[in-house]
């Protein structure tokens, strides 16, 4: 289970340096396009919606392998609480059918007065 999340945490370390370098060169590459298309004639514009498709296309690539990247951490981050939670308090079958009697008002009087006669007995041994 540690592995799964280990895996997924590298995996999703591993694109981002990629997605970076990919989300600011295709930001780069618009506002490069942008001054080319405000100055040049029509010839630069249809060059331009050209290559913007190309752009597109690995822009939704890129955001596909980051979303599936993000699936898989938040699934190894949950398998990992879950383990967690099941590992630090177990309950069994008798824990769940068997009422609290920390929460019973009886149980808490008998223990209460349980206390209370051994403090006496024990303040009688220490005269």
């Amino acid at each position: 289970m540690c592995a799964l999340a280990l895996a997924s945490l590298m995996a999703c370390a591993a694109t981002l340096p990629s997605v970076a370098a990919a989300v600011e060169g295709s930001s780069l590459q618009q506002l490069a396009e942008h001054e080319a298309h405000t100055e040049t004639a029509t010839t630069a514009t249809t060059a331009t919606n050209g290559s913007s498709s190309t752009t597109t296309s690995t822009s939704h690539t890129t955001i596909l392998i980051v979303m599936g990247a993000a699936v898989l951490l938040l699934a190894g981050v949950g398998i990992v609480i879950v383990r967690d939670a099941r590992r630090v308090a177990p309950a069994t079958e008798a824990d769940i059918t068997e009422p609290r009697s920390g929460r019973d008002a009886a149980a808490m009087m008998r223990k209460r007065r349980a206390r209370a006669k051994a403090a006496r007995q024990q303040r009688k041994r220490n005269r």
